[in-house]
């Protein structure tokens, strides 16, 4: 994994590296720390170290990423319904269009937003 030419995953463990995927999942971090198979306390003290937070990071964007452009590709072909004979089929389909461009768009700018409080955050914390 590489950011800006830097390898901030060679650091990491094969315990810890497996352990990322698991992070991605909804729930607390007792949660996540079960089905990633390690302790809370360990996976605490991980999060912690700035490279296995770098990492984390980018998985997250790229998970990210690769949702985004599947549901581009996916609503391509959601459209085409909107050409149906039928006016109640087009209808349902432009509507289910319109409020899935609204909630991308919203949770864009959340997405966003939250990034930029990380960033602040960072500075806050450590200050290099």
């Amino acid at each position: 994994m590489e950011q800006n030419g830097t390898h901030f995953a060679e650091d990491l463990t094969q315990r810890q590296l497996a352990a990322l995927p698991h992070l991605l999942r909804p729930g607390s971090l007792s949660a996540q720390a079960r089905h990633a198979g390690v302790g809370r306390n360990i996976l605490y003290r991980w999060l912690q170290d700035r490279n296995f937070r770098e990492c984390l990071e980018w998985l997250r964007k790229e998970t990210m990423q690769f949702s985004q452009a599947q549901l581009q590709a996916m609503s391509y072909k959601a459209a085409a319904v909107l050409d149906d004979d039928r006016v109640r089929v087009r209808l349902a389909a432009a509507r289910f269009v319109l409020d899935q461009a609204h909630n991308a768009q919203r949770d864009h700018t959340l997405h966003s937003r939250v990034e930029n409080l990380v960033d602040a955050a960072r500075l806050h914390e450590d200050p290099e």
